[in-house]
């Protein structure tokens, strides 16, 4: 016969590993990957692109974990901007396209430099916010919560977390067309919309 004690520890430790099966946080450095039908809608932010036609859609981010200011729909209320490819697109030098920057969203590539540095350099140019688009093409579903690198830098503008295969789409339209910026209305006030009722982009599969 097995004890009570013992019975309630296997329970314990079984429970403990399906959790761990079903919840698996990937750690990479300054990054933390978690599964974004975890999240429901959380303290995501979203944006709307409204120009060109195959970009109309409603996307979705994850703000910064800690770093960057929060997007306060006071400080930050929503409004119609551009949303700014970065040159060079990984963002960790000041940019070619610096003045283009001033007043609107940066766009950038993630890797080369941290999350912190791309947004420090993007604010330094003058961009009001900076979305960060993961380098996997291909994903659609996880999302990243960024965190700073540790260093003593600060930035004092709000970052967000674009899902690899939106951002990846967005970059080969506006190659497509020749766009270095598209207009948006960002951030959107989404809090009491059904998720169903979001014009989410037709590649997001949730």
């Amino acid at each position: 016969m097995i004890s009570i004690r013992k019975a309630v520890f296997i329970v314990n430790t079984f429970l403990l590993c399906v959790l761990l099966v079903f919840n698996i946080y990937f750690t990479n450095g300054d990054m933390t990957i978690v599964d974004i039908k975890e999240f429901e809608y959380g303290g995501d932010i979203f944006f709307e692109i409204t120009h060109p036609p195959e970009l109309q859609f409603t996307y979705r981010i994850r703000p910064a974990k800690s770093f960057g200011i929060p997007f306060d729909k006071e400080k930050f209320p929503a409004k119609k901007t551009k949303l700014v490819l970065v040159d060079p697109h990984h963002g960790c030098e000041m940019p070619k396209n610096a003045k283009q920057l001033e007043g609107n969203v940066a766009f950038v590539k993630r890797g080369v430099c941290s999350f912190l540095k791309k947004t420090v350099i993007s604010e330094i140019s003058g961009a009001r916010a900076i979305v960060i688009t993961d380098n996997n093409i291909y994903d659609d579903t996880a999302y990243i919560h960024m965190i700073d690198d540790e260093s003593e830098m600060s930035a004092n503008i709000p970052a967000g977390f674009l899902v690899g295969k939106s951002g990846h789409l967005i970059h080969t339209k506006m190659s497509e067309l020749m766009m270095s910026e598209l207009p948006i209305v960002f951030p959107l006030n989404m809090t009491y919309v059904p998720l169903h009722e979001i014009k989410q982009p037709p590649w997001i599969t949730i």
